[in-house]
């Protein structure tokens, strides 16, 4: 048995969702902070005039019934915060698109009103996963793994399409690979996080405005590092147990080798101004979004003989998570629209948008890619060989 500890930094935003949301009806943002608060306290914060407003909103029939409920959130809005369960900061685009529409009947172009219910939606914000004990933002050990696993499948497949085989699609539980990696849980010991946008933007040409969503993020940029240690055990695989000496090795040089080989060249491809596309030499405006710091700082990224890269969470790219030589991305180009008119795909070995956390909707600078991790060994202690 193999132990190792390992430094985690965040080096750009991670989210990995739980599809459960902050509900607009169960929190306010004040300043540069997202107040989560419990309705029960709330109510009973209120001032007796609070209280019989509150009631009217619920119980009215009227179209925008969610704005009242809304508004009256908003005047009372101290009350929330003295019932506050959970503080969040958000970005100053959140913060400013929360004032001017939540709560308020306003005009769109043309004269037509908001739709209340489309507002709603708008300020669902998707969470990120929180330990129970702590409520901090963290990484499961489960997303770890599955990342080193993605590298180590890409490995064994480049190597021996058999050994991936034998290692990762038997139905046998007991002959699979990475039942002998041990993970835990990810624990924070820097922490931040942020409530932004996550923005689709196209790779290949330039686009003011794609398909938008609100996230909270464990946050980090050229400045700012969220860092977590992990432990991490590993034992030797036993391919024939009539040859004991036989063993596929899973030792942390290994994974470090797998996780290089298939990540660091998708990172890097970020920074670069052209990529190879159904066989042509084309622009990528990938780096084009960044700011000239995050760009500068990682453009020329270097890593240390005990470091290696992955890419964790929602919104890490299609090519982060499959197997190259395996991939078959699938890519609508055209349909739907107005006229609704019938999707058409096509397969592709890499993905033609990327996601991007940007601190306004409608960014198209000083945007940060999702979900990269650096990963350090910090320490390394062995036992008796053992196998399994």
């Amino acid at each position: 048995m193999k132990h190792y500890k390992l430094k985690l930094t965040a080096l750009t935003p991670i989210h990995i969702g739980t599809g459960e949301d902050f509900d607009p009806t169960n929190f306010v943002i004040d300043g540069n902070y997202l107040y989560e608060f419990d309705e029960t306290a709330f109510f009973k914060n209120l001032d007796g005039k609070g209280k019989q407003a509150f009631l009217q909103a619920v119980d009215s029939k009227a179209a925008d019934a969610l704005f009242g409920i809304h508004r009256v959130i908003k005047n009372y809005k101290q009350a929330a915060i003295d019932s506050a369960t959970l503080k969040v900061q958000v970005s100053k685009g959140v913060a400013k698109a929360y004032e001017n529409k939540v709560g308020r009947v306003v005009q769109q172009e043309g004269g037509r009103r908001i739709n209340p219910r489309k507002v709603f939606n708008q300020f669902q914000i998707q969470r990120t996963m929180r330990q129970p004990n702590t409520n901090h933002p963290y990484i499961p050990g489960s997303s770890l793994k599955g990342a080193i696993s993605t590298a180590f499948q890409e490995m064994l497949f480049k190597q021996n399409p058999a050994l991936r085989e034998r290692f990762f699609e038997t139905r046998n539980p007991t002959h699979r690979l990475f039942k002998n990696l041990l993970v835990s849980d990810v624990k924070a010991t820097k922490i931040y996080a942020m409530v932004g946008y996550a923005l689709n933007k196209e790779r290949f040409e330039e686009d003011d405005q794609g398909p938008k969503t609100m996230l909270e993020a464990i946050y980090a940029d050229e400045k700012v590092q969220s860092i977590f240690d992990v432990n991490v055990s590993t034992r030797d695989y036993l391919i024939d147990p009539d040859r004991p000496k036989q063993t596929y090795p899973i030792d942390i040089e290994t994974i470090r080798q797998a996780c290089n080989a298939h990540y660091l060249p998708l990172f890097e491809q970020m920074f670069e101004p052209y990529t190879i596309f159904k066989g042509q030499k084309i622009d990528d405006f990938t780096n084009e979004y960044f700011s000239e710091a995050f760009y500068n700082r990682y453009k020329d990224f270097k890593l240390k003989d005990n470091q290696f890269l992955i890419r964790v969470g929602r919104h890490s790219q299609a090519r982060a998570v499959t197997i190259d030589g395996m991939r078959k991305i699938r890519v609508k180009v055209s349909g739907g629209g107005p006229k609704r008119k019938p999707n058409r795909w096509e397969t592709l070995d890499q993905e033609t948008t990327t996601w991007f956390f940007g601190r306004s909707e409608y960014s198209n600078e000083n945007l940060l890619p999702f979900g990269w991790v650096l990963c350090e060994v910090v320490e390394e202690k062995y036992y008796q060989k053992d196998s399994l």
